[in-house]
C-alpha cells in the first residue's frame, strides 16, 4: 500500500474517532442540557409557587388589615356615638340644674353641697367659692357660717361655673370641687356604662 493510501486510512480513522467523540460530546451535552432544563423548570416552578404563596399571604394580610381597620372604625364609631350621647345628657343636665329658679331650694342645695365638701376636706375652716348668681343669692340670705363645727367663709370673687361650690381650706391648697360640672364628671363612667348598655340593647332589638 502506498504512503498516500496509509495517510488516507489514518486521516479516515482520525475523522471517525473525531466523529465518535463529537457524538459522545453531543450526547453528553444533550443530557447536561436536559438536566439543566429540568433544574431550570424546577426552579421556575418553585419560584412560581413561592410567588403564589407570597401573593396569597399578601392577600390574607390585606384582608386581616382591612378587617382590623373595619373593627377599629366600627369601635370608634360606637365610642363616638356613646360619647355624643353622654355629652348631650351632661349638657341637658347642666341646663336643668342651672335653670333652678326656686331661691329657697337653691340656697338649701348650696348648703348641702358645701356640707359634702366640709366632710370631705376634714379641716377646721373652709372657704367657699360660687358663681356670681349663687354668691348674690347666699349673701342676701342667712347662709351658715358654721357647718358640722367647721367655720365657713364666703369668697367674694365669683368663679366660672354653671352652679355649685368649690370648697378649699384657708390656704387654698386643699380643694374639693362640688360644682354641677364636677359632680356630673364624677359620674361620667357610670353614665358611659348606662349609655353603652342602652346602645347594646338597641342593637340587639334592631337585629331581631
Amino acid at each position: 500500500m502506498s504512503t498516500s493510501g496509509n495517510l488516507d486510512d489514518l486521516v479516515e480513522r482520525v475523522l471517525e474517532r473525531a466523529r465518535q467523540d463529537a457524538a459522545s460530546i453531543v450526547e453528553i451535552a444533550g443530557k447536561a442540557a436536559e438536566r439543566e432544563l429540568r433544574q431550570a423548570e424546577e426552579l421556575s416552578r418553585k419560584a412560581k409557587v413561592s410567588a403564589e404563596q407570597a401573593m396569597q399571604e399578601g392577600i390574607e394580610r390585606r384582608k386581616h388589615v382591612a378587617k382590623a381597620e373595619s373593627f377599629q372604625n366600627t369601635r370608634r364609631a360606637v365610642m363616638n356615638a356613646r360619647e355624643s350621647v353622654v355629652e348631650a345628657v351632661f349638657a341637658a343636665a347642666l341646663e336643668d340644674l342651672a335653670k333652678i329658679e326656686d331661691s329657697d331650694f337653691r340656697r338649701k342645695l348650696m348648703v348641702a353641697l358645701v356640707r359634702e365638701g366640709v366632710q370631705a376636706l376634714k379641716v377646721p375652716s373652709v372657704r367657699v367659692s360660687l358663681n356670681a348668681t349663687e354668691l348674690a343669692l347666699v349673701q342676701a340670705s342667712d347662709f351658715p357660717t358654721q357647718l358640722d363645727g367647721v367655720s365657713v367663709a364666703l369668697d367674694t370673687a365669683p368663679i366660672e361655673t354653671r352652679g355649685g361650690p368649690v370648697i378649699t381650706d384657708d390656704s387654698g391648697r386643699i380643694m374639693f370641687e362640688n360644682t354641677f360640672e364636677a359632680r356630673l364628671d364624677r359620674n361620667r363612667d357610670s353614665l358611659r356604662k348606662q349609655v353603652a348598655e342602652i346602645l347594646r340593647l338597641h342593637d340587639e332589638e334592631g337585629a331581631q
